[in-house]
């Protein structure tokens, strides 16, 4: 990206420096001036900058560039299968990195740090309205409601200052490998097309477009509440459109302890990238299942990926605790939380219910996937 864009300022400068011309060029460096200053006349008439670089929906923008790197060019790559695999694989893994990004939301020292750096590259954000607030906020922010020690103004802000926050941007993403995954058919992503234009009159789109093997298409629209929307689109152009859980997805678990996501882990990424492999459950049991460490390791907690996640069971000692509740958490957390006594009985037990990682599966597509 940084390359493409070197070329088109290096195209510019010359071409706007009228040195580089010669005298018979002279109506070359005219004709281009004139148009620079025109088009710059025209994009502010239409708001443009606010578009490519805007507070408002500036965590938009920089998710609509992973969007474009990932499936407005990084797509051609997949040729082989083994090239889709890799695909899916690198998917994974950025999704890990953007949940790290959300450390933070918990973190004084890294947001301060980053906003710092921000100051460094883009002199301008420091005139922001809330920049200096955020910067010298301490506490627990970007949350939801209640777990958040920010104003709701703040919390607003500081969601500009990653791209689509709480799960937005990677939900998209992993919805997408998750239909390359299933073999659902050929794959339109709409993700940088969320308004499609007519003259007299525009259409929101879904999410994406498949075209199953046996020639019908569906729209897939990521995440609930945009029934009206998909509605609307279904009427207008006779698509049907799917609606897709992503609450309960198991790819947006944050940890109640420490408020980090819970990411995937590398065991889970080699399988679900690797195409020959069969997964038929979301769900896996670490103590049962994890090829990279051992059942001991897995049950001390030397697995900083192992989630945890339990009812409270009378005759299981080993489960009274205030982490048995059923919600979703790093195991390290509840080992580092729970009594001394309480965490060696948990150890010993190696609850092969509790300790689980899972694939990314989401609910909605079942009548797509059903035959696959």
């Amino acid at each position: 990206m940084n390359q493409a864009l070197d070329h088109l300022r290096t195209l510019h400068e010359v071409f706007m420096n009228e040195g580089n011309f010669e005298t018979a060029e002279k109506l070359d460096y005219d004709i281009y001036r004139e148009n620079e200053e025109k088009f710059r006349e025209t994009l502010s008439e239409l708001d443009f900058n606010s578009q490519l670089y805007g507070i408002a929906d500036r965590q938009m923008i920089l998710a609509d560039l992973f969007e474009y790197i990932f499936v407005g060019r990084g797509y051609y790559a997949m040729q082989s299968k083994k090239d889709k695999e890799n695909f899916v694989k690198a998917i994974l893994h950025f999704v890990n990195l953007l949940m790290c990004y959300e450390v933070m939301t918990v973190s004084n020292n890294l947001r301060e740090k980053v906003l710092e750096k921000l100051e460094m590259k883009i002199a301008t954000i420091k005139d922001e309205r809330l920049y200096r607030q955020l910067k010298a906020f301490r506490g627990r922010i970007g949350l939801k409601k209640g777990e958040s020690s920010a104003p709701p103004d703040l919390n607003t802000y500081f969601d500009s200052m990653l791209p689509k926050t709480a799960g937005g941007l990677w939900h998209e993403l992993l919805v997408y490998i998750f239909l390359l995954r299933n073999n659902v058919g050929y794959i339109l992503p709409l993700l940088l097309s969320q308004r499609l234009i007519g003259l007299p009159r525009s259409i929101v789109p879904p999410d994406f477009l498949v075209i199953t093997h046996d020639k019908h298409i569906y729209g897939i629209e990521v995440g609930t509440k945009k029934e009206i929307q998909s509605g609307s689109f279904s009427l207008q152009t006779n698509i049907p459109t799917a609606t897709i859980d992503t609450q309960n997805s198991r790819a947006s678990d944050r940890c109640p302890i420490c408020k980090r996501w819970l990411p995937f882990c590398q065991f889970v990424i080699e399988k679900f990238s690797n195409f020959d492999e069969k997964n038929k459950k979301a769900e896996i049991r670490c103590l049962r299942d994890c090829k990279i460490y051992s059942e001991t390791d897995v049950a001390e907690g030397k697995c900083p990926y192992t989630k945890y996640s339990r009812k409270k069971a009378k005759t299981l000692e080993y489960t009274h605790h205030q982490y048995a509740d059923g919600l979703h958490y790093h195991y390290k957390c509840v080992l580092e939380n729970v009594q001394k006594n309480v965490r060696e009985k948990m150890v010993t037990a190696k609850d092969e219910i509790a300790l689980k990682m899972h694939y990314p599966f989401y609910s909605g597509l079942e009548e797509l996937i059903k035959d696959k």
